[in-house]
Parts: structure tokens; sequence; C-alpha cells
């Protein structure tokens, strides 16, 4: 029995310690593909990782400024725009045709990023990894258009790594 107890308490500990871990390094990833990527360009441009809640990286591209933020999600999940600050991600069907997504979460880490007006010559990204199935944003209650890199979000572009030729413009 105390053989057990200890066997479920290292699964627990083990499982928050994989929890809590797994983002940042998913995140660590994504920001080394960007920078492999830039690396391979001819841009002129300089990276720098911030440590704060609203953006993870500023990226200045020939003296164009843009503040990223990386979003982790899970595979074969689709991205929901209901308006500027609310996102909805739809995620646990897999990669079966026609199934419903069964399970769903707002993406309240994104609302500050969204919510906050850097200024004009600010471009905000998203970079999300990896790749949603499909991304929609509604218009209104029966007109939804799907979302590409080139989609202005009420000011923010959102990218996957397929697509970084966003930057080269």
């Amino acid at each position: 029995m105390p053989y057990l107890i200890i066997a479920i308490i290292f699964i627990i500990i083990l499982s928050v310690i994989f929890s809590s871990f797994m983002p940042k390094i998913k995140t660590k990833k994504a920001y080394d593909e960007l920078l492999s990527y830039l690396k391979q360009t001819d841009l002129n441009y300089s990276i720098e990782k911030i440590k704060n809640d609203i953006f993870d990286a500023k990226l200045n591209i020939n003296s164009t400024h843009y503040y990223i933020k990386f979003l982790n999600i899970p595979a074969y999940s689709e991205i929901q725009i209901n308006n500027k600050t609310t996102w909805e991600l739809k995620y646990g069907a897999k990669d079966q045709p026609g199934k419903a997504q069964p399970h769903k979460r707002y993406l309240s880490e994104l609302s500050s990023f969204l919510g906050t007006d850097f200024g004009k010559n600010i471009n905000k990204i998203i970079i999300v990894f990896p790749k949603p199935k499909k991304i929609v944003k509604y218009i209104n209650e029966s007109e939804i258009i799907f979302v590409n890199s080139k989609t202005d979000l009420y000011g923010t572009r959102i990218l996957t790594k397929d697509n970084f030729g966003l930057f080269k413009k």
C-alpha cells in the first residue's frame, strides 16, 4: 500500500512538472524557428525576447516594428475569432473530418495583447503553433470568413511557421 501511494505521488509530481515546462519548451522552439527563418533571409532585422505578460518578442525589420505573441495550441484545433479581444479555441476532434470539436475555451492569454494599442507604427503578430486546422472570423451572426496571414484581425496578423514570408513584404 505505501508503494502505491508513493507511485501515485510520483506520477502527480511528474505530470505537474511536465505540464509546466512543455509550453515553455514549445515556445522556445517556435522562437528558434522564427530566428532560423530570419537568418536565412537577407533582411536587416533585430529581435529581442521580452519577459512580460503582454507580448513575447520585439522584432524590427527595416525600420518596421513588430510585437510578437506566441500561442501554443493542441494539434488539429480550430481558432474562432468573435471580436477584437475574444478568441476561442476549439479542440479534441483529432483529424476526423466532419466531427465537431467537443472541447472549447477562450484564449484569455491573448486578451491583454489584443486589447493593447501600441501605436500606429507597431504591427502585432500572433504566431500559432502547431498549425491549426482552420481559423475563422465572425463578421456578424451569419457571415464567417476564413483567415490567412494577410487578413487584418483588428490590427493583428496571425502566422504559423509555414508563412513567415509575411515579414519579407
